[in-house]
This record gives C-alpha cells, sequence and structure tokens, in this order.
C-alpha cells in the first residue's frame, strides 16, 4: 500500500520541481550571423563605442500558445536604447557589431505560463573613414 501512495507524490514532486524552470541555452541568431568577424575587423579602421552592451526581448506564453514571441529585432533596438541612455550616441555614425552571442532562456511554470527571452550580447563599433568590411567571393563567383 505504501507504494501506490508513494508514487503519485513523487511524480507530483518531479512535476513541481521539474515545472519551475530557468534554462539558458545558444541560440541560432540571424544578427549573430551579420555582425563582423574578428578576421574582418584587422581589415577594418575602427573604434569601439561599447564593449559588452546587451539587448533583450521578452515574449509571452499562456497554456503553451505564444501570445508574445521574442525577437532580434526587438532585442537590438533595445540594445540602442540602453546605449543612448548610457550617453553613447549612434545616430549619424556607421556603426557595426561584432563578439555577438545571442541566448535564448526564459521562465517557464508547467507550460501554464511562460516569458521566453531572447538576450544579444555585442561590442558596438564605429566604422572610421566610411570603409566597409572586404565580403569573401562566395565559390561561384570568380575572385577579381
Amino acid at each position: 500500500m505504501k507504494k501506490v501512495r508513494i508514487i503519485p507524490i513523487a511524480i507530483a514532486g518531479l512535476l513541481v520541481s521539474g515545472g519551475v524552470v530557468g534554462c539558458k541555452s545558444t541560440y541560432h541568431s540571424s544578427f549573430a550571423d551579420q555582425a563582423v568577424k574578428p578576421v574582418d575587423l584587422a581589415k577594418l579602421n575602427y573604434r569601439t563605442l561599447k564593449a559588452g552592451a546587451v539587448g533583450d526581448s521578452t515574449g509571452f506564453t499562456f497554456i503553451w500558445i505564444p501570445f508574445a514571441s521574442p525577437s532580434d529585432g526587438e532585442a537590438r533596438r533595445d540594445m540602442l536604447d540602453r546605449l543612448r541612455k548610457e550617453g553613447v550616441e549612434t545616430n549619424g555614425k556607421n556603426i557595426a557589431f561584432t563578439n555577438v552571442t545571442a541566448d535564448k532562456g526564459g521562465f517557464g511554470f508547467i507550460g501554464l505560463i511562460g516569458t521566453p527571452t531572447i538576450t544579444l550580447t555585442a561590442d558596438v563599433i564605429e566604422i572610421l573613414n566610411g570603409q566597409q568590411p572586404q565580403q569573401i567571393p562566395s565559390p561561384a563567383q570568380p575572385a577579381p
């Protein structure tokens, strides 16, 4: 008889302990794909405006139904807003992002309520003298 009572209690305990989740994982981001690569930095004349700038985007789910989804664009806007609040002006400057990381995490409670979050971290640089990173030709195109 004791085994019959212990199993439902153990299952309920696992659901409650596993139901409150706050995990973080690496997230494949188009924002990170578009960032200036370290190899290209050597070819540029730039200055760092802010190292380690952070931007967040948070969504909301209820009973596994997403009512608002987090996005890279919203996290990037949040990053630029935070820079302005810190006194780093980006208007009229040729800015780029490098050393970008994108993490996806959030909070969830047994699927009832969730707040998925995307966090972008990047070094914000200003490209001086209008120089752009050189594009590497694709294998289909002949090199100039």
